[in-house]
């Protein structure tokens, strides 16, 4: 039988995507908090994100009552795959295709037409072939519904899956990283630079835990820990809904950075009255006295001043 002794591995994994799941439910509460104001698409975008995450959790929940409570002692159900493992599959799929369309759209939107569509097409493509291996992963399971029957699809489905899995997650954090940087190396403000950068390390941190942990699943499908594997499954679609909600959540953070920091703009305005006759001046007599008519003048001068503190801004009247 062979998969009794693998079964803690689910089980923790289990634990720890509920926790992710809380996670998950809070920054949802976060958002519709302090960002009512989005669009509609955006909002139905997160609640049917929440409301698969929620579906996962609970396929989730009764895979491991089903194993460990309702068949306790029970050796020869542990040979056989409950249908709400692979349901959990589906939806897993259904929300990474979700998240990573929607940073893709925003690579679109952030390129110039013919270039956003050279970088999103590739991140499309290999979208879509995870998907379709994932489907086909599902169809199997639900078909031959044994766990011994997993290693036989391991190259012709589970392996490609996880591996477009792995290229689409590279190519949108390489995106979004070289988008980034163009745009702050044409940027002649140091907080706009230094903005970017930020973004740049948020974007590189986004892709580095998923990536790891897809990574992580890809070398446990290849040395045959399928238990494992399972269960860091569980996890990714987790990960996938929090790097989403982080990412729209931190929006007033950073706005906040920006309002904070001295403009990169000083404007000292200096005003001038009381000035001697010009040729364009009027002589108007008034009570047996000559008196002339001067136009104020007023002069401007903006220059670019470098600042760190964070004072909103500087502007110096000087009368003379």
């Amino acid at each position: 039988m062979g998969l009794p002794s693998g079964f803690g591995s689910i089980l923790f994994e289990g634990l720890v995507s509920a926790m992710l799941y809380g996670i998950a439910t809070l920054q949802t509460y976060m958002y519709f908090m302090h960002y009512s104001e989005d669009a509609s698409t955006t909002k139905f975008l997160v609640i049917a994100i929440w409301i698969l995450d929620t579906l996962h959790i609970s396929f989730i929940c009764h895979a491991l009552y089903y194993y460990l409570i309702t068949n306790y002692a029970i050796p020869m159900s542990l040979e056989y795959i409950v249908w709400s493992l692979p349901a959990s599959l589906l939806v897993n799929l259904f929300v990474v295709a979700a998240v990573q369309c929607f940073f893709a759209y925003k690579i679109y939107y952030l390129c110039r037409s013919q270039v956003g569509r050279l970088v999103t097409v590739p991140i499309i493509l290999f979208l879509l072939t995870h998907f379709a291996f994932g489907v086909e992963v599902v169809v199997l399971v639900f078909a031959n519904n044994e766990f011994s029957y997993l290693p036989e699809i391991k190259f012709s489905a589970l392996i490609p899956c996880a591996t477009a899995l792995v290229l689409v997650e590279v190519l949108i954090t390489l995106s979004l990283c070289i988008l980034l940087y163009d745009s702050g190396s044409h940027s002649a403000f140091p907080r706009t630079k230094c903005l970017l950068n930020t973004l740049i390390v948020y974007a590189v941190n986004r892709c580095l835990l998923t990536l790891l942990v897809v990574l992580a699943e890809l070398v446990t499908l290849v040395d045959n820990q399928d238990t494992w594997a399972m269960g860091i499954d569980f996890n990714i679609g987790k990960l996938y809904v929090n790097s989403l909600l982080a990412s729209l959540n931190t929006r007033e953070y950073f706005r906040s950075q920006i309002s904070g920091l001295k403009p990169d703009l000083a404007i000292d305005a200096v005003h001038f009255g009381n000035l001697p006759k010009l040729s364009g001046d009027e002589e108007i007599p008034k009570n047996g006295k000559r008196r002339f008519e001067v136009h104020e003048a007023t002069v401007i001068a903006v220059a670019a001043v470098p600042s760190l503190d964070r004072t909103t801004g500087l502007q110096k009247n000087r009368e003379v």
